[in-house]
């Protein structure tokens, strides 16, 4: 199924321009099964939401939060309220855990590419740095189709997914309705609650896709679902059963109950 795991709407967003019924109407307009309204900050509140679910019935329609943290900007699941202190990555994942949550790590470009992106040494400089950022720690996936962002942005983006072994996200990251229906994340779970979405972002087994055909990731692995996908999740897991080997900065400190560091114990 294709989901749109980032979206913003107004008022609730301050810089949305995109009411939540318009949000869902442009959604099934698009072709995604099902979109998680992640508003700035901000919580849903559960009758809110359940009414715009039932104005709704033929796209399931479940709500996470965007979190502006320190060390960048991070999609949370399974957290519904804004305490404070959440601005420090490491206490924000400790409500998040506590709660049963997962965390994705939103547009990493932001703050940590290089102004000389075509310069190939500071580039490489950016990207270690980008690596060693704790928000890594924490989240079980790293948005690397981002629908405002451009390509380069991106490809920064899935380089480091990548050099971490970390699976991928798409998302729109919508605030108007034109933003809508550029990118998405498949799943090959039938996701109806929460507690689906949040099992199946902590199993991996997703995909980033660019529905634009290259405007956003160039690579045309991610224009659709690869046919060897079981294989190239396989090939992910690897990657970080090596790095933490390694002890690599993203597994340092990382705490015990994350999905990958129970996934290598389990290996």
């Amino acid at each position: 199924m294709l989901v749109g795991l980032h979206t913003h709407t107004h008022p609730n967003s301050w810089d949305s321009f995109l009411t939540p019924d318009e949000a869902v109407d442009q959604a099934k307009e698009v072709g995604l099964d099902l979109i998680v309204m992640t508003e700035h900050d901000w919580a849903w509140d559960e009758q809110q939401w359940r009414d715009l679910q039932k104005r709704h019935e033929d796209i399931r329609v479940l709500r996470a939060m965007e979190l502006n943290t320190e060390d960048g900007h991070v999609v949370c699941f399974g957290l519904h309220e804004y305490i404070f202190g959440m601005h420090r990555s490491w206490e924000l994942a400790g409500h998040v855990y506590k709660r049963g949550g997962c965390m994705i790590v939103a547009h990493p470009y932001r703050r940590q590419m290089p102004w000389r992106w075509e310069n190939e040494e500071d580039n490489l400089a950016a990207l270690v740095k980008a690596e060693s950022n704790p928000l890594y720690r924490f989240g079980v996936a790293v948005e690397v189709a981002n629908g405002r962002g451009v390509l380069k942005e991106n490809t920064f983006s899935l380089t480091v997914s990548q050099n971490l072994g970390m699976p991928g996200t798409g998302a729109d990251d919508a605030h108007e309705i034109k933003d809508l229906g550029k990118t998405a994340t498949y799943f090959d779970a039938d996701i109806r609650t929460e507690e689906d979405l949040i099992a199946a972002l902590k199993s991996g087994r997703f995909w980033p896709i660019d529905r634009t055909g290259g405007t956003k990731l160039a690579d045309p692995l991610y224009h659709d679902v690869p046919s060897d996908i079981e294989h190239i999740w396989r090939e992910q897991a690897e990657t970080r059963r090596r790095r933490h080997s390694e002890g690599m900065p993203e597994f340092q400190g990382r705490p015990e109950d994350h999905p990958h560091v129970l996934a290598l114990k389990h290996a």
